[in-house]
Parts: structure tokens; sequence; C-alpha cells
């Protein structure tokens, strides 16, 4: 027992002798700094800072034996994201040409020459004005001219706003480099750049300049968004000598894959698929990089009655068919879609129509069609025909709006093989709407229409009272029939810059067009090899860039 008390004691002592010593340290430590050294916070001399334009004035009143002053400005109010720092020996600071309309948070500290003397941070905050008014001359980037690696720009061309260099910037990932390039004579002269280094399937922002102003954000013109080309995460990747067929159909049946699924084709793939009725919509995305992929349709796509779909959508694939009679779609049932899109697509040998709804009263909505730098050649070339959208539910069809545009409709009664052509088989219609009267908004813009349709109408609106029918930079090289068939009561129309050929028989009158006096054969390089690039760059289709614009020179 004595022992265990003589050992307290010993602990008690020496735990008393340290903290002793640490006591007496810490007065030592204390001693050697003299907080009477310490600069007082700059105190700032207006309320506010002063902002004109993309500048900020700030001041401030002096701090006795201040040696200098730290201004910093930040993007966030937790000064994490400094966009810049000055140190000066004035009270004052005018901080000039920095982005515009952008909120800056500022801080300011007096300095002396012995850091740890230095004051406080002061902070006050500050937003910059709108830029001025600045010409919009950079076009948005059209997906056809975008891959996995590059992307071709353009502009246009303004003497008073010219350009001379180029930037394509991540618009979010740090770890992708950002490109930057003066452009070429040619180039500045034409008003377009292939800019190349791209990394795939990334978000980037796109910039033209002009470095002779002297303010740096006076520089660039409007700023333009786009996304390269390639497998994004998420999708499923279908490489050639896979089964799209049975991976479409599983998947269409697994509650575990959601619905928007993307499926991205290999380059120069061949697929052989045989359409069935689909309860959850998807995508289908050829890569651009190569060959476009192909698929063959063995019949066509239907949608389970009662059901409902966000979208379909189709990217840079050729389809077509083998078999004698059918359509891309073709349905009886009750449904509804919110969204249909087709992009950079081909269809070949669709013999009998290529969008068809049948099914009296069974009601059909779709919500937004769009259909944007297609073809439709060489298809139709079956007896009795529907033709290219051809709507027949008996009324029951609600397409609520349908755009076409850059695409081409040609040769409709020529088949692939060996059989003769006979017009007398052509597809009978653009779009055929029959006795819907639920209105649409329906526009046909920068289209080439060549040898289709022969001798038949192209639209028909015959009950859909309220509807609008825009029909704009239209090439109609085609002897076909009336423009319109027939269209309800109430309906709005609207043409402008719509030229003719001589195949045209009925004139221009019916669409307010031009008649360019010159037949196909004589516009096209070779129609009937189905190139119908324009001839003349001269020509008005190039000029005022009328019809498909893939085709102009």
């Amino acid at each position: 027992m004595k022992n265990s008390k003589r050992l307290i004691y010993i602990i008690s002592l020496l735990s008393m002798i340290l903290l002793g010593g640490i006591f007496n340290s810490c007065q030592e430590e204390n001693l050697g700094y003299d907080k009477n050294g310490d600069l007082f916070q700059p105190k700032f001399v207006l309320a506010a800072p002063l902002v004109k334009g993309n500048s900020i004035a700030l001041v401030w009143y002096k701090v006795n034996d201040a040696d200098s002053y730290t201004v910093e400005l930040h993007f966030d109010n937790y000064y994490t994201s400094l966009y810049k720092s000055y140190t000066t020996t004035d009270t004052q600071i005018f901080m000039d040409d920095i982005p515009y309309k952008t909120q800056y948070y500022i801080r300011v500290r007096a300095n002396k020459n012995d850091t740890k003397f230095n004051s406080q941070w002061s902070n006050t905050n500050a937003l910059t004005e709108d830029r001025p008014v600045y010409a919009q001359i950079l076009n948005p980037v059209e997906k056809v001219n975008i891959t996995e690696i590059d992307v071709k720009v353009s502009w246009k061309i303004d003497t008073a706003n010219p350009v001379d260099s180029i930037s394509v910037v991540p618009a979010s990932s740090k770890d992708v480099l950002s490109i930057g390039r003066k452009l070429t004579a040619e180039e500045i002269r034409i008003g377009e750049a292939k800019v190349e280094g791209l990394q795939k399937s990334t978000a980037y922002n796109l910039n033209v300049y002009d470095n002779t102003k002297s303010r740096v954000y006076d520089r660039p013109y409007n700023q333009v968004t786009f996304r390269s080309a390639g497998p994004s995460a998420g999708q499923i990747l279908v490489m050639k000598g896979d089964d799209l067929d049975a991976l479409l159909r599983a998947n269409d049946l697994d509650p575990t894959i959601p619905e928007g699924t993307e499926y991205y084709l290999e380059a120069g793939s061949l697929f052989k698929v045989t359409p069935f009725t689909i309860s959850k919509g998807f995508k289908l995305t050829g890569s651009n990089q190569g060959e476009r992929p192909q698929i063959e349709l063995n019949g066509n796509w239907n949608i389970k009655n009662g059901g409902y779909l966000s979208s379909l959508a189709f990217e840079n694939i050729r389809f077509y068919q083998t078999i004698d009679a059918s359509y891309f779609f073709n349905s009886g049932n009750s449904w509804t879609i919110g969204e249909v899109t087709f992009y950079n697509c081909v269809f070949n040998n669709f013999r009998r129509g290529f969008w068809r709804h049948q099914g009296n009263g069974k009601y059909k909505e779709v919500g937004n069609f769009e259909m944007n730098y297609c073809t439709l050649d060489m298809d139709g070339g079956h007896s009795g025909p529907y033709g290219t959208f051809a709507l027949g539910s008996a009324g029951a069809d609600n397409f609520k709006r349908a755009v076409f545009s850059n695409c081409t409709f040609m040769r409709d009664y020529y088949t692939i093989g060996t059989e003769v052509p006979d017009k007398t088989r052509n597809f009978k219609n653009l779009f055929d709407y029959g006795s819907s009267a639920y209105p649409i908004y329906l526009e046909y813009s920068n289209v080439t229409i060549y040898d289709y349709a022969y001798n038949r109408s192209l639209i028909n609106l015959q009950s859909a009272v309220g509807s609008t029918l825009v029909f704009k930079n239209v090439l109609l090289a085609s002897a076909c029939g009336k423009v319109i068939q027939a269209i309800a009561a109430g309906c709005t129309t609207s043409y402008s810059n719509n030229y003719t050929t001589t195949d045209y028989l009925l004139g221009a009158s019916s669409i307010q067009g031009t008649e360019l006096g010159i037949s196909a054969l004589n516009l096209f390089v070779d129609p009937k090899a189905g190139n119908l690039k324009i001839k003349d760059p001269n020509s008005p289709i190039v000029t005022k860039r009328v019809g498909d614009t893939r085709w102009l020179p």
C-alpha cells in the first residue's frame, strides 16, 4: 500500500514539472510575438466598387506602415476559385478588361514586409456589365459535320467583323486539352474551318476571334457548343459480328434496361434485323468515323397496343430491305410516342411505303417527328404502294408536329436489281394525313424532290382544320401532280424561296416559287445515277441555298 501511494506521488510531481515547463515555453513564445505590429484591415472609401463595362475600380483608405496591398478576384464567396491577384502600393486599383457579366468576390489585404504582420482581409463584391451588342457570326455546328475526332465549322463572312483565329475548349472536363490556332488565308476567305484532334463524346465550346481588337474580351464572337461523336457512358457498343436483333429483342423485355437506351454501331458494320412490336423506345446510332453502318430490315417496326414510348431515334445508318413489299414502320395498334427522330440516314428499297398507320379508330399520337439530312432513294416499285407517309386510321391519327429539313426524296419507282423502272409503281405522296381532323404543324425546309411521286399529289390535309403547312427552300424537280391534294379550312400555308425545274409540269405558282427554265438533267450532275449535285455554282439554287444543302457545290 505504501509503495502504491509513493508511485502516485511521483507521477503527480512529474506531471506538475512537465506542465510548468510547457507553460513557461508558451510564455516565452508569446514574448516573441508582438501583435501591436499587426496592420489594420483596409477600409473601403465607397460602399461598393465602381463598375463600368468589364472594368472594376476599387478605393480604400491608407493603412499606416503598410508596405503594399494585395487585391484578389474570386468567382466564389469562399475565395477558393481565384481569377486574378494584384499587388500594389497605391490605395486604389483599376481592374480593366476582365470577363463581362461575371460576379466577382473581392478581398483586399494590407501587407508588411514581414508577412506575419499582414492584416486580415476586407471583403466586397461586384458584377461586371453585359457585353455591348456585337456581331453573331458563328453558325451552329450541324451534327453532320461532327465526327469523333474533328469538326467542321462555319461563320458568316463580314468585312466589318473579321476573324483570324479559332478555339475549341472542353466545356467541362479539365483533363481534355483545348485546341486553338490561327486561321489560314483560305479558311478566312471561305468562312469555314476544320478543327482536328478532338476526344470522343466530349462537349466543347467553340469560338472564333478577331485578335486585332485591343481589348481581350471584345475579341471573341458568339460562342457555340457541340459534342463530338462517339460512344458515351451508358451506351451499348455493338461491334461487327454482334447479334443486334437478339440484343434489341432481349432488352425490350428486360426491365433493367431503361427506355431510351442507345446502341452505338461500329463503323462499317452490317446487321440483319427482323423488326418486332416494341414496348419501349431506343436509339440506334452509327459511328461516323468510317463507313456508315448498315441494317437490313426484314419487315417493319410496330408499337405494342396501348403502349407509350418517350422516343425512337435513328442516326447515321443506312437502312434497306430485300423483301418484296414492306415499310420501315407499319402499325394497326393504338399507342402514343413522344418523339421520333431520323438524322443522316439513308433508306433504300422500302417498296410499298415508308411510314404507315392503319386500323380504323385505333388512336395513334406522335408528339414531334423530325427527319434531318436523310435520303429516301430507290424505294417504291411495288404494285399498290401506300406512299412515304400514309396515315389511315380512319381519323384516329394525331401527328402534332412533323418537320423535314435537308432531305432528298428521289427515284421512287426505280428498283434495286434488274427490273425496268415503272412509273406506275411510284410512291403516292410525301405526307397523306388521311381523314384525320387533328391539327398538325407540317414543314418541308431545304428539301430536294427528284423523280418522285410521279403524277401524284404531295400533301393531303383534307380534314385537319387549323393546321400549318410550311414549304420553304424546296427544289421540285419531278413530274409529280399537285403539291396540295386537299387542305382543310382554317389552315395556314407559308411558301418562300421555292424553285421548280421544267420537269414539274404544273409550274411554280402553286408553291409561290420560281421556274428555273431548265430540266433536272441540266441542273444536276448525273441525276439518273443518283448524283444531284448542282452543276452551275452560280445557279440560284446555290446562291440562295435551295433544296438539300448537301448537294450544293
